[in-house]
């Protein structure tokens, strides 16, 4: 039966509408609210709006979008909206105050990370924004011009953005990605990672590195602070990364262009192209969108003993695709498919002891990351109620190649990894309100990740079988949450998740006793609570209790005649955490947010490398991690924005395990004891033209490689200052971006190849000042 007028105007729900074109915006509106709007008037798409963002009555919603476009609305019925166009107002007198001007459609103006006006974060599960959701979160939401002049750049970029994250630096596509300083190793293995990463509503890696997705034709990042055990299960005792793509529009055809030239001093010439298209098929309810793309990163290292320049080389390609059908405005069937190879000529680490940029290396170090995604999610939305159902495949394959030659050997040496990893995800799960300003959610959700290693140790070309292993992880969960409202502005929210895994390794090609299976299974309860109270319109203040854990991993040793499996201790973290956010009503010119947290580890679980150079896995010992955040972001004029964000990090292996009582430093490795982020942007309509003009300053504090000697290596303590500007003109633009611009060498991380980074002598310079011009437009 039809909802009636007043109970569909008056519903509460979520609403992220940028600012933009009104007839843009007014689309947007309409599938969020589940409702049809007549937007046949041409003149809709020459007007501006600010856009809606927050929870609104879907009148309210319209209202706010439509505000200032001389257009009100009147409901037909409970589904269908037609524009009416208003009578002119009459100027005020003199002296009467006059409303602010509206943002220019061509550039909207994203608010800052983790504050600004409220943001819909799709990571909560349940449409929850800044101004509900009892935790750390940030959200970044580029423009897609700020993509294009970031050249095809992957989790860099948001790094460059967000403090509170830390990574490795082995190269693209073989990093290990850190949040709110819970790292366990600077060394890659087949433990699980201690983030977990998403596209959409798909999961992307188990055991794997970061695939480092370049970021073209993305909506928002959104990074959800650990432990996420509650919504995300295993693997997220740091948090967890969500990447938001744009989705098929199938109302409007839109192609756009973008690409540059990268000069690097010191350095081989590099460049990088995309092509986005969005291809409506059946007018309302069809719609395709893909993105192709290719770049390449110039080298800048030279080998002194094979006489080679520029090694390190690197080439990223790849294309996106997205199909959307929505046969009503209830339901929503996306399809999707991802393809992108990453391949690296050699690694991007240096020798102290050698000119500046240069090393020595008896053979070619290559490494290559090829992954596949597909994935289909179903939407169903009743209002109050919303049904989701997301299943993806990934097909990841990893390929490492080292230089294995001991000093004063004879002649080369060659270690080989080939990884394979296939990970199939699948979540269903059911939201909704009730009680007016309560919330819940139930889901269940299944994870089967397989992982083959090959590793080979011997001649260049022909090296012999060293182990071939491998690991198999079914993750079966239930999970739920509730916020339930205490009192006025005061609510309780209240979550667990029932896991149960099990987990088999064993050597591959080789035939094993009956009697003897290598396996494991456990199960495991996550409890989380967190209270939140609105003190007023604008600010929230929190605080929360969450858990997370890894399984214990299983490590099999020995050859086709003697097997033993080794069991390791899963991880378990509880933290605890406090924190607000400010200035997110509406109007507001300062914002920001602040957070502390305690963080208890247990029994942590560690890739580590022996002297001889080959990876094992450890569980070192127990430890703590204390952290303090903060954010802020000023805007003294609407074309005029300076953001800052930091962080104070604590931590030390409190109960090392007994072969790790003689760790030289206790801190836990690859964690800067603090950094921070200063930003500065200036963006506006000068006539015919738009000028941007952006500068920021990173530092990267002090940390180091291990916890004990010889791979305790110190790294860190540099500074990292970037400024571009860009001149718009219409739907076309240029732009200039300078990188790097102190031109520092310093090392931001001591390891390059595992079997001579015990003689203390590696290290990883940035990439020397580089420039990039480019160009972007839109059809």
């Amino acid at each position: 039966m039809p909802v009636p007028v007043y109970a569909q105007t008056r519903a509460v729900q979520a609403f992220a509408v940028p600012s933009g074109r009104l007839s843009d915006a007014l689309i947007a509106l309409s599938e969020q609210a589940g409702i049809s709007i007549a937007i046949g008037d041409p003149r809709l798409d020459a007007l501006p709006t600010r856009g809606v963002r927050g929870r609104y009555e879907v009148s309210e919603a319209l209202r706010r979008v439509l505000e200032g476009s001389g257009y009100g609305f009147v409901f037909v019925n409970a589904r269908t909206v037609r524009l009416v166009k208003q009578a002119p107002v009459r100027p005020r007198r003199s002296g009467a105050a006059s409303s602010p001007p509206l943002r220019s459609p061509s550039r909207p103006t994203p608010p800052l990370e983790g504050s600004g006006p409220d943001i819909v974060v799709t990571a909560t599960k349940q449409r929850l924004g800044l101004l509900s959701y009892p935790a750390s979160i940030s959200v970044v939401q580029p423009e897609r011009s700020e993509l294009a002049r970031a050249g095809g750049e992957g989790t860099g970029f948001i790094l460059g953005k967000l403090p509170q994250l830390s990574s490795t630096n082995l190269g693209p596509g073989r990093n290990k990605v850190f949040i709110r300083g819970i790292a366990d190793s600077s060394f890659n293995g087949s433990s699980q990672a201690t983030i977990s990463q998403y596209l959409g509503e798909t999961r992307l890696i188990y055991s794997a590195p970061d695939p480092d997705l370049a970021l073209y034709d993305v909506a928002q990042v959104e990074v959800l602070e650990g432990p996420q055990g509650t919504l995300y299960g295993a693997g997220t005792l740091g948090g967890i990364i969500r990447i938001v793509p744009n989705a098929p529009d199938p109302k409007a055809w839109r192609v756009n262009l973008s690409g540059g030239l990268r000069a690097t001093q010191d350095g081989a010439p590099g460049g990088d192209a995309v092509a986005t298209v969005n291809l409506p098929l059946v007018e309302g309810q069809l719609a395709l969108r893909a993105v192709v793309y290719q770049s390449i990163e110039g080298g800048y290292i030279d080998d002194a003993e094979r006489g080679l320049k520029d090694i390190n080389r690197n080439k990223t390609s790849g294309f996106r695709a997205a199909l959307r059908w929505q046969p009503d405005q209830a339901w929503t069937v996306d399809l999707s498919a991802l393809s992108q190879d990453i391949g690296s000529r050699d690694g991007q680490y240096t020798l102290r002891g050698e000119p500046d940029l240069i090393r020595r290396s008896a053979i070619a170090q290559p490494f290559d990351n090829d992954y596949r995604l597909t994935d289909v999610t179903l939407r169903r939305d009743w209002g109050g109620l919303q049904f989701l159902s997301s299943t993806g495949y990934a097909d990841h394959s990893i390929d490492s190649t080292f230089d294995a030659t001991r000093s004063g050997a004879g002649s080369p040496a060659e270690f080989t990894e080939e990884i394979k990893v296939r990970l199939l995800s699948h979540e269903t799960r059911l939201s909704g309100e009730w009680g007016g300003s309560g919330t819940w959610l139930g889901g269940v959700s299944l994870v089967h990740n397989d992982d083959r290693v090959a590793r080979r140790l011997g001649t260049p070309g022909a090296p012999d079988l060293l182990t071939s292993l491998s690991n198999t992880t079914l993750d079966l969960a239930a999970f739920g949450e509730a916020g339930v409202p205490v009192m006025r502005d005061l609510v309780l929210t209240v979550g667990g998740r029932l896991s149960y895994v099990r987990q088999t390794s064993q050597f591959t090609g080789q035939m094993a006793s009956e009697d003897y299976e290598p396996a494991r299974t456990q199960r495991r309860f996550l409890p989380s609570a967190a209270l939140s109270w609105t003190a007023r319109p604008g600010l929230l203040v929190y605080g929360r209790f969450q858990q997370g854990y890894r399984p214990g991993g299983l490590q099999v040793s020995g050859s086709s005649n003697s097997q033993s499996a080794e069991r390791f201790g899963a991880d378990r973290i509880s933290t605890l955490e406090g924190g607000l956010r400010f200035g997110m009503d509406e109007g507001s010119r300062l914002s920001g947010s602040i957070a502390a947290s305690l963080a208890q580890w247990r029994d942590v679980q560690a890739d580590l490398v022996g002297l001889d150079g080959l990876p094992y896995i450890a569980n070192i010992g127990s430890g703590r991690v204390r952290n303090l955040a903060f954010s802020l972001a000023w805007h003294p004029r609407d074309f005029l924005s300076f953001e800052a964000a930091g962080f104070l990090n604590s931590s030390d292996l409190s109960k090392p395990a007994p072969d790790f009582a003689d760790a030289t430093d206790r801190d836990l490795p690859n964690i800067a004891d603090e950094g921070w982020r200063l930003a500065g942007k200036y963006d506006r309509q000068m006539g015919w033209a738009r000028l941007t003009v952006d500068a920021a300053v990173r530092y990267v504090g002090h940390s180091k490689l291990a916890i004990r000697a010889p791979f305790a290596l110190g790294q860190g303590r540099y500074y990292d200052v970037s400024t571009g500007a860009r001149l718009g003109f219409g739907k076309w633009g240029m732009s200039l971006d300078l990188d790097n611009v102190l031109n520092t060498r310093a090392n931001t991380f001591a390891f390059g190849n595992p079997f001579t980074v015990a003689d203390g002598l590696q290290q990883t310079p940035m990439r020397p000042r580089s420039i990039r011009i480019g160009i972007d437009a839109s059809f």
